[in-house]
């Protein structure tokens, strides 16, 4: 694995003009995304749903440090998985996460990519996608290929952009979808469809990464 290299979150969030409250910083990823910067924004979007919305909206614009959650580390994993940790500028855990961008040959602009993210009991996978959506959406996930899918009723988590799946989707993570090269994806919120695919190459051993980063934390 490589080292972790500091991604400063004034660098991330690179072209906007605000850091004065998350919608604000949402639009400018929008804006950034359109050139398919995916991972600085997919770091982005993650520090967004992880870092407390006062943290953002106190940013210090002659600073350019947002409270003390100015930074992410991230280290490179096999098969373009990166390992992303966020320091909590209130005290509590770091927010840990493995990611992969979708494959933007094979996915709609609104993809962003898969997060799979240590929580207090197991860990969670999060769809990302570059659009917000209402938090009273339940976006309904189709995972797989035609003929071998698996459906969830999913939830969308702050900032918006996350659809978090129901813990079910963790077994899968750990079991079958170790063994697939592609996962097919498909977003329905009831006004519109996001298609895309995420390679899954070295989940496995990004995975077990994650669990050991999970537990010492």
């Amino acid at each position: 694995m490589c080292g972790f290299y500091a991604i400063e979150k004034i660098d991330i969030i690179h072209g906007i003009d605000v850091l004065d409250g998350v919608e604000g910083a949402l639009e400018g990823l929008l804006k950034m995304a359109t050139s398919r910067r995916l991972f600085p924004v997919f770091v982005a979007i993650f520090i967004l749903a992880t870092v407390p919305a006062s943290a953002v909206n106190g940013a210090n614009p002659d600073s350019g440090r947002a409270g003390g959650a100015e930074r992410a580390l991230s280290s490179e994993l096999a098969g373009g998985w990166h390992l992303v940790r966020t320091h909590n500028p209130n005290g509590g855990a770091d927010a840990i996460s493995i990611m992969h961008t979708a494959d933007t040959s094979r996915s709609d602009l609104d993809l962003a990519g898969l997060m799979i993210r240590c929580s207090e009991t197991s860990a969670e996978v999060v769809i990302v996608l570059l659009p917000a959506l209402p938090f009273r959406t339940r976006p309904h996930v189709t995972l797989g290929k035609p003929g071998n899918e698996t459906q969830f009723e999913a939830t969308v988590a702050p900032p918006g952009t996350a659809v978090l799946l129901p813990r079910d989707a963790t077994t899968l993570v750990s079991g079958p979808w170790q063994a697939l090269e592609d996962l097919f994806i498909r977003i329905d919120d009831g006004q519109s469809t996001i298609r895309g695919v995420v390679k899954l190459a070295g989940l496995e051993a990004a995975f077990k990464e994650l669990q050991a980063s999970c537990a010492a934390h």
